[in-house]
């Protein structure tokens, strides 16, 4: 048996394949991750997929987590799931199942979800990143990032002597309040980046609608994800494929246009697609590679058997 989860910061999507049989549990990732007692989130999600498994655990286990933003990050995660899953075990960020799910053995995966990142590796397997900084710093791009921004834009427009647009007034009627000036700490007490993201389907249909402030806001978050991506490239990300997913991009256009858009002018030597597949995809093809012998060039080392495997083993 075999093993992949998607982490989002929304949502954690696990898979199982036992020879032509597949299982797959989506659930909020809330539900199981606190974040504040790593050993027990470690614990809730290798009984999650034992759950699934049918009281079994995979002989491979890929995982794509949200918040493992470091090589740091993720040896730390992968290292508690080996000591409760005993056989080979990677975790990686979850922007790089991207790649994997759409067939890449190397490239730039960008997501644009709940938060946004960019996130490659060199032939030293070390993580190159830009973005992941929560919504709060950044997230540029993404569900969260284009609803702060589209308070933001609020704000000035109010500020510079313009009447309340669309934008203003669908924001403020979302969040229940009556004055402008009370969305910035209606937007804070909503306490999450998946809270305040959920708004983003309101900035979109705005822009449709024709709102000039809502279309503007959209651009710049096309640009600041080619920003993110430009950014990984300039530090020696390799390859000339982009591919990008997340819940916002995927379900609107819009974005993926203004992102295309300006990634085009700034790099044209990248070829940018957009992820179709479920990106837990990307980590059951991965898992399929282990299974197979298979050592990806690009990856960091995986631990086996519960201890980390060596750059010397791993060539043997």
């Amino acid at each position: 048996m075999i093993a992949g989860v998607d982490i989002g910061g929304t949502k954690t999507e696990l898979r199982v394949r036992t020879g032509g049989q597949a299982s797959v549990r989506a659930l909020p990732t809330a539900e199981w991750r606190g974040r504040h007692e790593p050993d027990r989130d470690a614990t809730a999600l290798v009984a999650a997929l034992r759950a699934l498994g049918g009281d079994r655990l995979p002989s491979v286990l890929v995982v794509g987590s949200h918040g493992c933003d470091t090589d740091a990050e993720c040896t730390a995660f992968q290292q508690r799931l080996a000591a409760r899953v005993p056989g080979t075990v990677l975790v990686v960020n979850d922007a790089e199942l991207l790649l994997a799910a759409a067939g890449k053995e190397t490239g730039i995966s960008v997501v644009a979800g709940t938060g946004s990142i960019a996130v490659s590796r060199g032939r030293d397997r070390q993580m190159i990143a830009a973005g992941g900084w929560g919504w709060y710093l950044g997230d540029e791009g993404s569900a969260s990032g284009i609803v702060r921004e589209a308070a933001r834009a609020v704000r000035s427009a109010i500020d510079e002597g313009q009447p309340l647009e669309s934008l203003g007034r669908a924001l403020m009627e979302a969040v229940g309040v009556e004055n402008a000036v009370e969305l910035g700490r209606s937007l804070g007490e909503r306490g999450s980046a998946a809270a305040i993201g959920s708004l983003a389907p309101l900035v979109f249909d705005v822009a449709e609608g024709g709102s000039a402030l809502a279309r503007q806001v959209i651009e710049n978050g096309g640009n600041a994800l080619a920003a993110l991506t430009t950014r990984v490239l300039g530090r020696g990300a390799p390859g000339r494929d982009v591919v990008t997913g997340g819940g916002v991009i995927t379900r609107q256009p819009r974005l993926f246009e203004a992102f295309r858009t300006a990634l085009t002018a700034a790099a044209p030597q990248l070829t940018l697609s957009l992820l179709q597949a479920a990106p837990v995809t990307g980590a059951i093809a991965l898992a399929e590679r282990f299974q197979k012998g298979e050592r990806p060039a690009y990856l960091p080392l995986p631990h086996i058997g519960g201890r980390p495997v060596t750059e010397a083993e791993w060539a043997a």
